[in-house]
């Protein structure tokens, strides 16, 4: 069978390889051009303008090949017609599956990073956000954090880029979940220029200053029981003091639902702190057997001290996976005198009948209460599901040291007592 000369279709194959040009070039420039943002539109509006009548026409041109030669186009000619114009429309979005799948690779291993910052310097401090970094209303941090007022705190997570992120001046200081190893300095952002002029025109320049990581929490019994990866449980907080700045990665406070998860896994260890403040001071870093805990991202307002209006409370005030059947030792600093550590040992009191009872929680939680002598009293409760959907708290009580302060009243002072009974 003799084949059919290619030339009684060349107008069509010409068309076909002007159309499969002009998108191919319009395919290029869109990958080659990442920052071409809404210059995107005039490529869409070129490929139409121009790809959609050179479109119709080859069509047209088809369906008249069709006709004359009663459908007997041979299969390289169709192949000629349309497959080199599907190869060009293939190219931007071959190479977007390829980005998106490198950027999900890259997300995996460079997780976003939580980070609380307190203000210790007795200066307002502008900290480094870079790449970029976004708080929980999906914004920016609020900077500078002030020196002069009680809200020296910003909370936000940092994000890593990839290749894009390599202009940076300074490194993103994370590895995976971790803080590298090499990061000795703690290096700040020259403000703004405007913040330069107007307040600290020392600010125009960036600055650096010792910094010291604390060790990690274990986190392996938490990491293992629902798979949760170490980045989704870490925070850091960063304490900046005027000579050096302190990291204390914590276990970060837990949503309702991750409690629940852990409940429902019969989890054990895990403590939820909840932290009454009758002491002159508020106090803004707290440790228990060497864990920092992390008490918010309005670390400063959350432990203001008592009686305050009691009416939202009990506020969490962290987690840890601890025992608190021994004695611990606890550390603790204050807004007026940050630099200075005040110290106690913790001892939790244990039920009356030491065996759980059924439907207790595996999740242990403890109310302590910083009184005005520097001493710390503690209040051990749990939830216990009661038949018929109700529930109890099982709880040692109110401390007696505790008893000629307590505002607030106790733990058990937080529920309906109509809706919730109390057990020992």
């Amino acid at each position: 069978m003799t084949k059919t000369p290619l030339r009684q279709y060349i107008f069509g194959i010409i068309l076909s390889i002007a159309l499969a040009s002009w998108l191919a070039a319009l395919g290029i420039i869109a990958v080659t051009s990442p920052t071409l943002g809404w210059g995107v539109m005039g490529l869409i509006v070129a490929a139409i303008w121009v790809g959609g009548p050179l479109a119709a026409l080859l069509i047209i041109t088809w369906i008249v090949y069709l006709v004359r030669d009663r459908g007997q186009i041979p299969g390289r000619v169709n192949a000629l017609l349309f497959v080199p114009t599907l190869l060009s429309v293939l190219i931007y979005p071959v190479y977007d599956g390829i980005e998106q799948a490198r950027r999900d690779g890259f997300s995996a291993t460079h997780p976003g990073i939580t980070e609380v910052h307190v203000n210790f310097s007795g200066r307002d401090l502008w900290v480094d956000t870079s790449p970029y970094a976004s708080t929980g209303s999906g914004g920016g941090p609020d900077l500078p954090m002030r020196a002069d007022n009680a809200q020296r705190f910003a909370a936000f997570t940092r994000y890593p880029q990839g290749t894009s992120g390599a202009g940076n001046k300074t490194p993103f200081p994370y590895e995976g979940s971790r803080l590298r190893s090499d990061v000795a300095q703690y290096v700040y952002p020259a403000a703004p220029q405007e913040y330069q002029s107007a307040a600290q025109p020392s600010a125009s320049t960036p600055s650096s200053t010792p910094l010291t990581l604390l060790p990690y929490p274990n986190l392996k019994p938490l990491t293992s029981s629902l798979g949760h990866s170490e980045a989704a449980l870490l925070r850091y907080v960063y304490f900046h003091y005027p000579d050096h700045v302190d990291v204390a990665p914590v276990l970060g406070r837990l949503s309702g639902m991750s409690e629940q998860r852990y409940e429902d896994k019969k989890q054990k260890g895990l403590v939820l702190f909840t932290v009454h403040n009758y002491t002159p001071s508020a106090i803004a870093r707290l440790e228990f057997n060497g864990q920092t805990l992390d008490i918010g991202d309005q670390a400063i307002a959350s432990l203001t001290p008592l009686p305050a209006i009691c009416a939202d409370y009990p506020r969490p005030t962290g987690n840890a996976l601890i025992d608190i059947d021994q004695s611990l030792p606890v550390r603790w600093q204050t807004l007026d005198a940050p630099q200075t550590w005040h110290e106690a040992t913790l001892r939790v009191p244990g039920f009356e009948q030491p065996k759980a009872v059924d439907g207790e929680s595996t999740l242990m939680q403890a109310q302590l209460y910083f009184l005005p002598d520097g001493t710390v009293q503690a209040e051990r409760f749990v939830r216990v599901q009661l038949p018929k959907g109700q529930m109890g708290i099982r709880t040692t009580g109110l401390p007696a040291q505790a008893a000629a302060y307590a505002s607030c009243g106790s733990a058990y002072s937080a529920f309906n007592p109509q809706a919730v009974q109390r057990l020992k």
